[in-house]
């Protein structure tokens, strides 16, 4: 009995080693899945914090964008009521009611003023114009909560400190605030100055609670769903670990199958090489169809003759231009600036040379009746827009100056969308002035957008610069941009010579202010000589 009990014993002993193991395995799981849920927590904070910082901003931002587009002189004649009817509030309602169409966030835009009676306080105001009334809930009926305010309705801010101290600066709620009879709301102002710097009224854009929770939420999915995947891989970690500890004797088949996996793994390696090999060699030829885009011969060289350049700073860049001939007496070229850079920006520059194409060989009745569009540059450019902003994705946007040369006027009719103005060296003073073109919306952000032609004229010997922004934006290992000072100085020390010297003269100097700092933008040049 005692050899029995003895064996027995012995083939026991085992266990509570294992269990202690076992043991220890879930005790550091739990620690560990409790550290990662503490710091998820944190996380979490914080980000909500950013979150609705960022929302803050974002309605502050369109308040203080609408307060610098508005006309305080729009603002001061209207006081009552009876104003609804008078041009400047339908003007400025009319804006206000644009605004909040292009921006889906924003549930109401308006502007007040502080109450003009004797006994109002500070945090007394009235309304001036609100925004259009609509039906926002698209039930077919426009509630309470959806119509327009009255001009000089009584409105106390008491509860609204910020809105109070946004007679003075920008200011938005810091966090979602009740506003009875309106929902719940978190609302961005800013004031509007006249010519005098004095505050006439303030713009208020109100996010509505909803919204808010809309992006909390998904901002709590993200952060669950991560911290569900990294639980899982932390409980894989320690598993694996004890498991190590529980069979060291499988040390050989594990560097077996290591040895195995090693060799897929070279496998793998020489199939991704051979794949990137491919995609180098797409990408080269997506490259070689891009550089298609730009013109290889340039027309009337008796009357203007061109040069041009063109940087990118990946494989595929965002920059397009082309010169083309509308009819005898006139040439037509363009440059553009697709936001960003890389593959995206390529295709989307490919979009515009379409919407180009588009505009150049669309019907339009009679061949003169298309030649006068085209000629028209205002007129081109609103086209080009409708045309981009129902394909654009959202935040994309392009820059972009279109000009017609009238050869017998020598005269340029030049508009531009955000596109920098071109350099002129006039040959009578030899002197190099700025074309000074009025900026405008950029295409794709905006429909029906109007545009300004306006004319510059030219005469023999004179030369014309136009360029993108990466060109005047390439950075040294300081940080300092080229910048248009140095663009002018050097292009009026080299506009004697012909357009191919002066474009090689100017990438040298850009490549000597970089010192071999990565280019950070595209960059295209275009120089036009006047025979």
């Amino acid at each position: 009995m005692d050899g029995r009990t003895q064996t027995m014993a012995g083939s026991e002993e085992p266990t509570p080693l294992l269990g202690g193991v076992s043991h220890r395995r879930w005790t550091g799981l739990a620690a560990a899945s409790l550290i990662v849920l503490l710091l998820f927590a944190l996380l979490y904070i914080s980000a909500r914090r950013s979150v609705i910082n960022e929302i803050r901003h974002q309605a502050m931002g369109i308040a203080i964008a609408v307060a610098e587009s508005l006309d305080p002189a729009d603002l001061e004649q209207v006081h009552k009521p009876e104003h609804i009817g008078t041009p400047p509030y339908q003007r400025v309602q009319h804006y206000l009611g644009r605004v909040v169409s292009s921006n889906s966030d924003i549930r109401y835009i308006y502007t007040m003023r502080r109450a003009l009676r004797e006994d109002a306080r500070e945090d007394d105001y009235e309304f001036v114009v609100d925004g259009p009334a609509r039906d926002i809930d698209e039930d077919g009926v426009i509630a309470a909560d959806e119509e327009s305010e009255l001009p000089g309705k009584a409105y106390s801010a008491r509860h609204l400190p910020e809105l109070v101290a946004a007679w003075r600066q920008p200011m938005a709620d810091p966090e979602v605030s009740p506003d009875p009879p309106y929902p719940d709301l978190m609302s961005g102002y800013a004031p509007v100055h006249n010519e005098r710097g004095q505050t006439v009224a303030i713009v208020g854009a109100d996010i509505t609670a909803t919204t808010v929770r809309a992006k909390l939420l998904a901002l709590q999915i993200v952060i669950a769903t991560v911290w569900v995947v990294l639980t899982l891989l932390m409980i894989m970690v320690v598993s694996l670990f004890y498991r190590e500890q529980e069979a060291l004797e499988t040390n050989r088949a594990l560097a077996a199958e290591l040895a195995g996996r090693n060799e897929m793994l070279r496998a793998a390696n020489t199939e991704l090489a051979h794949n990137n090999e491919q995609f180098v060699r797409e990408m080269k030829l997506a490259q070689s169809v891009q550089l298609g885009f730009l013109p290889k011969s340039f027309p009337r060289q008796d009357k203007i003759v061109f040069d041009r350049y063109y940087l990118t700073c990946e494989m595929l860049g965002g920059d397009l231009f082309d010169v083309f001939t509308l009819d005898n007496d006139h040439v037509g070229m363009y440059m553009a600036d697709v936001a960003g850079h890389g593959v995206s920006a390529a295709l989307i520059s490919g979009l515009l040379k379409m919407a180009v194409t588009s505009a150049r060989e669309s019907p339009g009745g009679e061949a003169g009746a298309l030649t006068a569009r085209l000629i028209q540059p205002d007129k081109t450019l609103s086209t080009i827009n409708d045309m981009l902003v129902k394909e654009l994705p959202e935040y994309e946007f392009i820059t972009m100056i279109y000009a017609v040369l009238d050869i017998p006027t020598c005269t340029f009719h030049v508009a531009s969308a955000g596109h920098l103005s071109p350099l002129k060296y006039e040959a009578a003073t030899r002197q190099v002035v700025s074309w000074d073109i009025p900026t405008e919306t950029a295409l794709g952000l905006v429909e029906k957008c109007a545009y300004t032609t306006v004319q510059r004229t030219v005469a023999p010997g004179d030369k014309i610069l136009f360029f993108t922004d990466g060109l005047v934006e390439a950075m040294n290992v300081r940080g300092e941009e080229f910048g248009e000072e140095a663009l002018r100085r050097q292009f009026g020390q080299q506009a004697l010579q012909p357009p191919a010297q002066i474009i090689t003269a100017l990438r040298q100097s850009v490549e000597q202010h970089r010192g071999g700092e990565k280019v950070s933008d595209d960059y295209s040049i275009l120089v036009a000589e006047i025979r």
